[in-house]
């Protein structure tokens, strides 16, 4: 009778088999089709570590998903700030398949799918939506008395974009995203055109956070107004803004409960009507903590300061990593990834480019911290992983 280890044995070579034979999630930055194009999400990835963004994106391997109310309140605030501003915003993409206008029936929507998808979560999840149903109203009324709004007209909301982007050695690459909010600011009878970009955090450094803006080397917002830029220079089109790019409106929720000032709990005898009760007051009595809200001016040299320094070099390495890896996956060649001798016989034209790291936020690998993923790359353990079948989830439909 085998052992056990002989049988992680046979499963970890089926496993390499599969691997081996297995179509790539990715078609590669360059390809204009459905599995192709960069996301800024690719991109901080890949510059945190190459070898574990070749394994999701060739090898469609990542940690099995579990629920973070730390990102999935940030989606619940993104759904409830869509239909409160669809009836002023125009879509490009269509009909949907139900037109709500009340944000509560979508953030109650939004929660159910969520229960369905992590049942075991269910009682975290609607803790989650209890709280953002609370803050949300607050947020609206407190920026709806601000003097901030008066002359902002949102054009597009929840926008997805697919933009061509021309690298120096002459590559096209294609610059994947989705807009938060597009908007029209009327300045000296003039429009001039702004990125609103929506965050929720728990913890909120407002210097540092206003100092990476406006370094211009934020990677998400600087990313995104690259391809809003290049947008605005083509020829009109139907919905889309006028004006010239005046720069990005950082717009910054704290989510409550997340430690420090205010962070209340259930007392003894509290009922949870009660407890959230108490916890809209404290946020009403105080908005300012909870809702911030900046305007940091770009101009167009600093977005070409950051594509020359950083987006540029790092997408020419990016292209010539995925012709390699591609080489390889295609070839079914035993040639070790990390043979650059080889690599350099196959692609002599491949080089490493000098470039400036962007701010990126927080990431595990920086902080020293192990996840599934590690278990592969140590002793090819598959415990904790999932093998990912789709990689541009959040920008179909």
């Amino acid at each position: 009778m085998p052992s056990l280890s002989d049988k992680l044995t046979k499963e970890t070579k089926r496993s390499l088999k599969e691997q081996a034979e297995r179509v790539p999630l990715w078609d590669g930055p360059c390809s204009k089709g459905p599995k192709g194009g960069v996301t800024q999400g690719l991109l901080k990835q890949f510059l945190i570590c190459p070898e574990r963004f070749r394994l999701l994106v060739m090898e469609g391997l990542q940690p099995i998903p579990t629920f973070s109310h730390r990102v999935e309140y940030g989606s619940m605030w993104h759904v409830c700030e869509e239909v409160l501003a669809r009836g002023s915003a125009p879509s490009k993409n269509g009909p949907t398949s139900r037109m709500t206008t009340n944000w509560e029936h979508a953030l109650f929507d939004y929660t159910q799918s969520l229960c369905r998808k992590w049942p075991l979560q269910q009682e975290q999840i609607v803790h989650w939506y209890e709280v953002c149903k609370l803050q949300f109203p607050l947020y609206v009324d407190y920026w709806r008395r601000h003097p901030d709004v008066k002359n902002r007209t949102p054009m597009l909301q929840e926008q997805v974009f697919r933009v061509p982007y021309a690298l120096p050695s002459g590559r096209l690459v294609y610059l994947r995203g989705k807009w938060d909010s597009v908007d029209s600011v009327k300045e000296d009878k003039r429009a001039t055109v702004f990125l609103q970009e929506n965050k929720s955090k728990g913890d909120i450094d407002e210097v540092m956070l206003k100092r990476q803006l406006q370094s211009g080397f934020e990677l998400q917002t600087m990313f995104y107004l690259v391809a809003l830029q290049i947008e605005l220079a083509q020829e009109e089109k139907d919905g889309f803004p006028k004006g010239k790019l005046g720069g990005v409106r950082y717009n910054v929720i704290r989510r409550p409960l997340a430690g420090g000032k205010h962070s209340i709990r259930q007392k003894k005898g509290q009922t949870l009507q009660q407890f959230y009760a108490e916890l809209a007051e404290l946020i009403a009595a105080e908005p300012e903590f909870f809702f911030m809200r900046w305007r940091v001016d770009i101009l167009p040299q600093d977005i070409e300061r950051f594509r020359r320094q950083c987006l540029d070099p790092v997408l020419e390495t990016l292209c010539d990593d995925y012709e390699w890896w591609f080489h390889l996956q295609e070839t079914r060649l035993k040639t070790d990834i990390y043979n650059y001798l080889e690599r350099n016989d196959l692609f002599p034209g491949h080089r490493r480019r000098h470039f400036r790291m962007p701010y990126m936020g927080y990431s595990n690998l920086a902080e020293g911290r192990m996840e599934a993923l590690d278990g592969w790359l140590n002793d090819k353990s598959l415990v904790g992983l999932d093998r990912n079948t789709v990689l541009f989830t959040e920008l179909e439909g």
